[in-house]
C-alpha cells in the first residue's frame, strides 16, 4: 500500500514480522501485544491483510515505470492516487478488482441499481461439496428511506431489514399473504436504540460547565420515562436500560443497565436545585446567566423513531424545568456542527457492540474518535496525536483513556475483563452519554421461499455485518 501498513499493525510504532510457514499458514508476531489483531480480522469492516498483486501491481511505481499513467479518464494524479482509487476491496466499487467474496460486483457507481454475481473462484463448500454461494445473483436498489417500508410491504425486496424500524411491523405483518413474505423479529444488539450525547467540548462555557457536571447528566438520565416509552413505541418488548452492554454479553451486570436511569423527578429536581437553577414565573428553570434552561436536541432528521421519543422525553423534562427543543438537520451538517462545539446535544444510536467479550476492544468507552459525540474535540485530539482537537481535561475521561491503554498491553483475558468493567463502571456513574432502551426488535422481511434465515438472531453491524454473521452465501431460493 502507498501508505504503508493499516494503523491496526502497528504496535507502538513497530508493524509485526511476517512468516509464512506453509500453504495454509501465516504468522504475525510483536514485540508487545496486538489484542486488536483478531477481532479486527473477524469484524464487520475487516483488516483486509491481502490483495490481488498480479492486479495492482499495475498501478504501483514499484513494479511499474508508468503507474501514474494508469488513471480513469486521463486525469492527471500521482500514482498513489490512482492505486488507492483501483484498491478498493471493502467499498467494493471497482467490478475489475478480483475478489474473494461469495459474489462480484458488475456495476460502478453511481447508480442506483447494483448487480453482483456468483464468483466462479470462491473458495467455500458446503458439506456436500457444493461449491457457494447458493445464489447466482444478487441485486441491490437504492431508495429513500421513507420508502423502503412501502416497497417492501408490496413485495420488492427479497430480503430486508435496513430502514425498517418497529412501528413498520403491524403493516408488514398484514401485508405478508399478498406480497408472499415472512416477518422475524430480530433482537438489536446495539447498547441502546436511541441515546442522548451531551457535549462536553460545546463552546458556549456556561452550558460546557454544567454539561460536564455529573449532577446535571444525572438529572437528565433520571427524569426520562423509560418505562413510557418502552410501552407506547415498543409495547413492552424492549429493555429500559443505560447505554451499555447487554445481557447476551460475558460482561453484562444488571446495576450498569439501572444505575441512574430509574424514572425519579424527586432525586433530578433536588440534583437541579443543587446546581443552582432555580426556576423562572414559567416554570423553566434559569441558567447561571439568567438565560432559561432550553436544550435544543439535534437529529440527523433520519427517523420518525427519534423525534417520537424525543417528544415523551420533553413532556417528561418539562416537569422538572427544562424545556427541550429538537433540531433536524443533514446528517453531514448535524455531524460539522458536533465536531465544531455549536450542538448542544445530539442523539444517536448507544454503543455499536453491545455484546462484547473481554477480548474485544473497549475504545468506544474512550475518547479515541471524533465521532464520539459526547467528546468529539478529545477524540480529535487522541486520532490526530495532539495537533487538533482538545486535551482531555476531565478526570474521569482521563481515567477512561488511562484504561484503555491497560487493556491494549494486558496479557491476559482476567486482565482485560478486569479493565472492561472499571469502564463500564465509570460510564453507569457518569452518564456520559443518556442511554433509553435497548433490545429493540428489529423487523427483518424474507421472500417466503427464502431458506436459511433463522428466525430468531441479533440484528447488528459489530460484530455481525447485520446479515454477514449468518452466512448469506448459504441462503437459497426453494
Amino acid at each position: 500500500s502507498p501508505t504503508g501498513p493499516p494503523s491496526d499493525l502497528i504496535v507502538n510504532g513497530q508493524p509485526p514480522e511476517v512468516k509464512v510457514l506453509d500453504a495454509t499458514t501465516v504468522q504475525y508476531s510483536w514485540p508487545s501485544p496486538n489484542p486488536d489483531f483478531l477481532p479486527r480480522m473477524a469484524g464487520a469492516s475487516p483488516l483486509l491483510v491481502y490483495r490481488p498483486s498480479h492486479y495492482l501491481k499495475k498501478f504501483h511505481a514499484k513494479y511499474t515505470k508508468d503507474a501514474a499513467k494508469e488513471k480513469p479518464k486521463g486525469r492527471k494524479r500521482s500514482w498513489a492516487a490512482v492505486h488507492n482509487k483501483m484498491d478498493s476491496m471493502y467499498r467494493f466499487d471497482n467490478p475489475d478488482e478480483p475478489t474473494l467474496q461469495p459474489w462480484m460486483n458488475m456495476v460502478k457507481p453511481p447508480a442506483e441499481r447494483f448487480v453482483a454475481v456468483r464468483n466462479p473462484y470462491f473458495h467455500r463448500i458446503d458439506r456436500g461439496g457444493r461449491q457457494l454461494p447458493y445464489i447466482d445473483r444478487v441485486e441491490m436498489i437504492v431508495a429513500d428511506d421513507k420508502l423502503i417500508p412501502a416497497k417492501t410491504g408490496t413485495g420488492e425486496a427479497d430480503l430486508q431489514a435496513r430502514g425498517l424500524q418497529f412501528t413498520d411491523y403491524t403493516f408488514l405483518k398484514r401485508s405478508e399473504k399478498r406480497s408472499e413474505f415472512r416477518t422475524l423479529l430480530w433482537r438489536s444488539g446495539k447498547g441502546s436504540q436511541f441515546a442522548l450525547f451531551p457535549n462536553l467540548n460545546a463552546n458556549d462555557p456556561i452550558w460546557r460547565n454544567l454539561l460536564r457536571d455529573i449532577r446535571f447528566r444525572r438529572a437528565l438520565s433520571l427524569a426520562i420515562d423509560r418505562s413510557l416509552i418502552n410501552q407506547v413505541l415498543y409495547f413492552g418488548l424492549a429493555t429500559e436500560a443505560n447505554n451499555t452492554v447487554l445481557a447476551e454479553s460475558p460482561l453484562f451486570k444488571a446495576e450498569y443497565q439501572t444505575r441512574w436511569a430509574r424514572y425519579d423527578k424527586k432525586t433530578a429536581r433536588q440534583l437541579l436545585d443543587e446546581l443552582g437553577l432555580k426556576r423562572g414565573l414559567d416554570g423553566v428553570r434559569r441558567l447561571p446567566d439568567g438565560r432559561p434552561l432550553e436544550i435544543i436536541v439535534e437529529t440527523a432528521g433520519e427517523s420518525t423513531e427519534q423525534t417520537d421519543i424525543l417528544e415523551l422525553i420533553r413532556e417528561t423534562w418539562r416537569e422538572v424545568g427544562i424545556k427541550l427543543f429538537i433540531k433536524p438537520s443533514q446528517r453531514e451538517v448535524f455531524r460539522n456542527r458536533i465536531f465544531a462545539g455549536e450542538t448542544l446535544m445530539s442523539v444517536w444510536t448507544g454503543l455499536e457492540n453491545g455484546i462484547p467479550t473481554s477480548e474485544m476492544s473497549p475504545d468506544d468507552l474512550a475518547p479515541t474518535s471524533q465521532q464520539h459525540l459526547q467528546w468529539p474535540k478529545f477524540g480529535q485530539y487522541y486520532e490526530t496525536r495532539g495537533k487538533t482537537g482538545a486535551k482531555v481535561d476531565i478526570p474521569e475521561v482521563a481515567e477512561l483513556a488511562k484504561l484503555l491503554a491497560d487493556w491494549r498491553s494486558a496479557s491476559t483475558p482476567e486482565e482485560r475483563e478486569r479493565i472492561w468493567h472499571g469502564m463500564l463502571a465509570i460510564h453507569a456513574e457518569q452518564q456520559f452519554v443518556i442511554g433509553t432502551v435497548s433490545g429493540v426488535p428489529q423487523p427483518v422481511v424474507a421472500r417466503t421461499s427464502l431458506m436459511n434465515i433463522p428466525d430468531k438472531a441479533l440484528y447488528n453491524w459489530e460484530p455481525g455485518a447485520y446479515f454477514g454473521i449468518y452466512r448469506i452465501d448459504t441462503l437459497w431460493f426453494k
